[in-house]
C-alpha cells in the first residue's frame, strides 16, 4: 500500500504492509519510508526505527475474541450496547469526520487532516467509522486497510470535544469507544481480515495522557509486536531536520 504525499513539490512515499524486500532505484533516490514493518529486515543504506504495536488475533470466534478482552473491557462495551443514545456508523463522511479531528488534533497540538491527506491515502485504502449521538459523530476511527496482507492498522481515533466539561457524556463516550472498537473488529473479520493493529503502544510511557491510552488499549488483550519503520537517507534526513525544527 503506498501514500505518497507532496512536500515543498516533492513527492514523499510510504509503504504500509510492505515488506521492504528489494527497493527499487526510486525508493532509494526519494524521500521513501517503509511503515510499521513486522519484519526486521531493513533493507540496504534505510535507517531503523524501532516501535512496539498491539495487534489483536482476528481469527478466532467472535466469542473467543469478546471474552479475550478483560472483564473491564467486556462489561464497558456491554454498558455502552445498552445505552441507547449512541449508534454505529459505518460509512462516516469525511467531512463530518474532518472538522471533529482537526478541533481534537488543534487541542493536542497534532498535525490536521485534510481532504488531500485523504486523496493521499486513495479511496479504498482507508475506512472512516463513527459513535454517532444525534445524528452527528462523537467517536470516530480511521483505518488503514489491505485486504491483500488481511491487515487494518488504527491510525487515528478522535472525539468530539463539545461535550468535555459533562461527566456523564463523558463516561457514555468512553463506553461508546469501546463499542466501536469491538463493532470494528467484527466488521472486519466478516470481510476476510485477520489482523487488527492498535497502530502502536510506546513502552514505558512518561506522559500521563500517554500512560492513558496504553492502559486502554491493554484492556483488549493484544499481543505486543515489535515493528520497524525503515527510512531511505533521504527521508531519514527530512525526519531529523523536521525534528530540529520543532524544538
Amino acid at each position: 500500500m503506498l501514500i505518497i504525499q507532496k512536500k515543498f513539490g516533492i513527492p514523499i512515499r510510504k509503504y504500509y504492509f510492505s515488506q521492504p524486500d528489494s527497493p527499487g532505484w526510486a525508493d532509494y533516490l526519494l524521500p521513501t519510508a517503509y511503515m510499521d514493518c513486522y519484519s526486521p529486515t531493513c533493507p540496504r543504506f534505510f535507517q531503523t526505527e524501532y516501535r512496539h504495536t498491539l495487534l489483536t488475533d482476528l481469527t478466532p470466534e467472535e466469542e473467543r475474541i469478546f471474552q479475550h478482552f478483560s472483564k473491564d473491557a467486556r462489561s464497558q462495551i456491554r454498558r455502552g450496547e445498552q445505552d441507547g443514545r449512541f449508534s454505529i456508523n459505518m460509512a462516516t463522511r469525511l467531512e463530518d469526520f474532518i472538522p471533529l479531528y482537526n478541533a481534537f488534533a488543534d487541542s493536542r497540538g497534532m498535525s490536521l487532516f485534510t481532504v488531500k491527506d485523504a486523496e493521499a491515502i486513495g479511496t479504498g485504502q482507508y475506512c472512516l467509522f463513527s459513535s454517532d449521538y444525534q445524528g452527528k459523530p462523537v467517536i470516530c476511527h480511521l483505518y488503514l486497510v489491505s485486504p491483500v496482507t488481511g491487515t487494518v492498522n488504527l491510525l487515528i481515533s478522535a472525539s468530539s470535544l463539545a461535550y468535555r466539561d459533562n461527566e456523564d457524556m463523558r463516561r457514555a463516550s468512553g463506553f461508546a469507544n469501546r463499542c466501536l472498537h469491538w463493532q470494528g473488529m467484527r466488521h472486519f473479520k466478516a470481510h476476510g481480515y485477520h489482523t487488527y493493529d492498535w497502530g502502536g503502544y510506546v513502552q514505558n510511557a512518561s506522559e500521563p495522557m500517554m500512560q492513558g491510552i496504553n492502559r486502554f488499549k491493554r484492556t483488549f488483550n493484544g499481543k505486543l509486536t515489535p515493528i520497524f519503520n525503515y527510512y531511505s537517507p533521504c527521508y531519514a534526513f527530512i525526519e531529523k531536520l523536521r525534528h530540529k525544527l520543532r524544538r
